[in-house]
């Protein structure tokens, strides 16, 4: 597989992030925060690159449907609704990219700090879990295996 070099794209890609993520109140907005993620993680797998790649491609073949110009030209109106027919053009792709700007976006120590979390990793602090007692399993284990062995 050959690199196709998303970071070529970069503002392109922020402006599909804000798109996703605009900014609101104190938070900002996906392209500002969530952009070297997306692109980070990109960096570190060919097909991922790919994938998004491709979904930018989607993003600039769809603003070109009808004529009016590129995807940066379009009001918000206009861009969202380019992103929702990619979405259901290329369920797939599309998938891939959100799911990596969400990653980028709420795992920003800005974006956690305006939810009011503290940053860092989950464990070993953690939630905490009510301790419960099992389930009595003896009987699913006398049972024995209950599959055809091959």
């Amino acid at each position: 597989m050959k690199r196709v070099a998303l970071a070529a794209q970069r503002d392109l890609l922020a402006l599909v992030l804000d798109t996703l993520v605009p900014a609101s109140g104190e938070f900002p907005s996906a392209g500002a925060v969530a952009l070297d993620h997306v692109l980070a993680v990109a960096a570190t797998s060919l097909e991922l690159e790919s994938r998004l790649a491709r979904t930018l491609q989607a993003v600039e073949e769809a603003a070109r449907v009808d004529g009016t110009g590129d995807f940066a030209r379009r009001g918000v109106d206009d861009r969202e609704s380019i992103l929702r027919r990619v979405e259901q053009s290329h369920p797939e792709l599309f998938e891939v990219l959100v799911r990596h700007t969400y990653d980028g976006y709420y795992g920003h120590p800005t974006v956690i700090a305006r939810l009011g979390l503290e940053p860092g990793p989950l464990h070993p602090r953690g939630h905490q879990v009510e301790t419960a007692a099992l389930p009595d399993l003896a009987r699913v284990s006398a049972r024995g295996p209950i599959y055809r062995q091959t």
